[in-house]
């Protein structure tokens, strides 16, 4: 379902739905790396699907958290 029927079809809250696309804004202003966010907004916004997302994330480097 897209973001819209989901929204026709239910009372309660899509937590992030509305606020992912301006985080993901204020994190590259900041030049901070999401990853996941950016596929968060990717598949609420339909660019790709949840398993995309997942294979998408599988398969960046490794690196330390803390460089």
């Amino acid at each position: 379902m897209t973001v819209d029927e989901v929204i026709a079809h239910t009372r309660q809250t899509a937590e992030g739905v509305k606020s992912c696309r301006s985080i993901l804004d204020l994190a590259r202003d900041q030049g901070v790396d999401v990853p996941i966010t950016e596929g968060v907004v990717a598949v609420v916004h339909g660019d790709i699907t949840p398993a995309e997302m997942g294979r998408r994330l599988l398969s960046r480097a490794r690196k330390p958290e803390n460089p």
